[in-house]
């Protein structure tokens, strides 16, 4: 008999069915080491073309032998009209339904005092009732087939080589099954749970012919599959739908309690459903302020220390998504995605993480405020999606640009719009791009943003306060943007508006009292035209704007009038 330190699991698909066998496996070489009794780590690296699980302590086979008939990670669910083997481990669907309901139906302010709905809520609700009896077909075999040590043997065996050798344990299976008169069959069907890419259709890895039928597997696979839904999956019914989106984590490297700790947290911020571009966003910041805070401050002696890291290089890469399209009793794979985390969270040390907290907070309070049953939100959401995934500072500026409109139109209508902050979009830029520090740095460039804030987003403040001092330059941020692309137009059209802006200065100056605003001098203009010169119209338009519509934090108004007379 074999002793196990190093396991390996090929990638077989483009979807994260063998993330979830990783991560099945995981759970179980947890189980038996902790029976083992060693102080123990389990470490999970992706290798490119397959997972690499390796143990800091060996697995004994006497450990395999005396404990594989008490192993069962998960319960198979009951439900009223499911019928299971008497002695299995279950879980009553209508007993954890009934604890759910009972929570939601008390009152807000007395909430506390009732038991949380149980994370695995959502699990099962997933699998009642499209994937329940797929499920408990797995567990029900798993519950005869872990009297015989060899079932563990077999699937250990299967993945310490490359590649993962399917006909040997399928004939060894066999065998074994026939010894015992189990009549497990050696296939399982994928499910499309956790094989979003592999439900009925033409999707053979040969193709000699065309058929409609299940895809099938080897059982004790699709097995791990089920645990590690449980262990590294975040699946939720949509709101205000009965369709379903599952994220599942994609480990660069991680050790497994690393993983526990950080997805136990994760999983209680992502309690309550969302819609689906907020659900993929909020996955993202939400995920990345949990590993953030026990990174920094672990929880357990089994959490690395502090060290400098990158997010997306050193722990997680992002997450696998499948969207699933309710039909009724079943379910349908309509999209597969991968949203990406940050690849600008880089932490170089401890001063770092608190800024990178605040970039977090605020992204998630932005996010909040849109409404993707309006197709104007949806727009703004897909471009901060597009950002954060994609590490692309134009979708943000595409986000700043649009939102721009959206803050002015809300402020109009008397509505709540939570703005950006100018801290916010320095950090954002230094961040992603370093370079663009000077035009940030430039009095040129802060003083025109100064100007552009005046004439919109404060003098809409003033308008409100019954003060029509200053006209409000709706439109202003879409004009520039329009002419941005091309820099002769775009200081055409920003040299049109400073001169209309210091026109009205200089008449306010003349016949209303003080507090004036500041006029903008030439000096801030040549510096804008040289600036536009190192970079681009379209890079200086953009942060123009950008700039232009955020909140300086001191001030939550907008209202930041110059107290002195300017001199003409």
């Amino acid at each position: 008999m074999n002793e196990y330190q190093t396991f390996y699991i090929q990638k077989s698909s483009q979807s994260f069915s063998d993330t979830l066998v990783t991560y099945g496996l995981a759970t179980v070489l947890q189980d038996l080491l902790d029976r083992q009794g060693d102080e123990h780590i389990i470490t999970i690296i992706d290798k490119g073309s397959y997972y690499e699980l390796s143990l800091s302590v060996v697995l004994l086979p006497k450990t395999i032998v005396d404990e594989s008939y008490t192993l069962m990670p998960r319960p198979a669910l009951a439900t009223a009209k499911t019928q299971l083997p008497d002695n299995i481990r279950i879980e009553v669907y209508e007993e954890v339904r009934e604890k759910v309901k009972a929570y939601f139906d008390t009152p807000q302010e007395e909430r506390e005092h009732v038991a949380l709905p149980p994370k695995v809520w959502d699990v099962y609700r997933a699998l009642n009732p499209a994937s329940i009896t797929g499920y408990n077909s797995l567990m029900c075999n798993w519950y005869q087939a872990r009297d015989d040590p060899e079932t563990l043997f077999i699937l250990f065996d299967l993945y310490t080589d490359l590649p993962n050798d399917f006909d040997v344990a399928n004939q060894r299976w066999k065998a074994l099954d026939k010894q015992h008169k189990w009549a497990i069959k050696t296939e399982a069907t994928c499910q499309q749970l956790y094989n979003p890419d592999s439900g009925k259709g033409q999707n053979k890895t040969k193709a000699d012919g065309l058929s409609i039928g299940n895809m099938k597997n080897f059982w004790l696979s699709e097995w791990l599959k089920a645990i590690g839904f449980y262990e590294s999956a975040s699946t939720k019914q949509l709101r205000g739908t009965k369709d379903r989106k599952t994220l599942v984590l994609a480990p660069r490297k991680f050790t497994f309690a690393e993983h526990q700790e950080v997805m136990n947290a994760f999983q209680e911020a992502m309690r309550y459903s969302e819609s689906s571009i907020r659900f993929d966003i909020f996955a993202a910041i939400r995920y990345c302020k949990e590993l953030l805070r026990h990174v920094i401050e672990p929880a357990s002696r089994r959490m690395a220390r502090f060290q400098s890291v990158n997010i997306k290089k050193h722990y997680v890469s992002g997450f696998h998504t499948a969207f699933y399209k309710n039909m009724g009793n079943s379910i349908a794979t309509m999209n597969l995605s991968f949203i990406a985390l940050p690849d600008w969270i880089d932490i170089q040390s401890a001063k770092d993480v608190p800024i990178y907290q605040a970039i977090l907070d605020e992204l998630e309070k932005v996010v909040r405020q849109f409404d993707e049953s309006h197709s104007d939100d949806v727009t703004l959401l897909q471009h901060l999606r597009d950002f954060i995934s994609g590490d692309d500072l134009k979708a943000f500026f595409r986000f700043s640009n649009a939102f721009a409109a959206f803050l002015i139109g809300k402020r109009e209508r008397n509505q709540y719009a939570h703005p950006l902050t100018t801290d916010f979009i320095e950090r954002i830029v230094m961040s992603i791009e370093k370079p663009l520090a000077p035009i940030l740095e430039s009095e040129g460039f802060q003083n025109i943003a100064y100007a552009i804030r005046q004439a919109t987003v404060t003098a809409q403040y003033r308008k409100k306060q019954n003060d029509n001092k200053y006209d409000v330059r709706y439109g202003l941020g879409q004009d520039l943007a329009r002419k941005a692309r091309y820099p002769q137009d775009f200081i055409v059209a920003l040299s049109d508006f400073l001169h209309k802006y210091n026109a009205e200065n200089a008449r306010v100056m003349e016949t209303r009292p003080k507090p004036y605003r500041r006029s903008v001098q030439t000096s801030d203009i040549d510096q804008i035209v040289s600036l536009i010169d190192d970079y681009s119209s379209e890079t200086i338009a953009n942060l123009l704007i950008a700039y232009g519509y955020a909140r300086v934090p001191r001030d939550t108004n907008f209202n930041e009038e110059n107290t002195e007379q300017e001199n003409k």
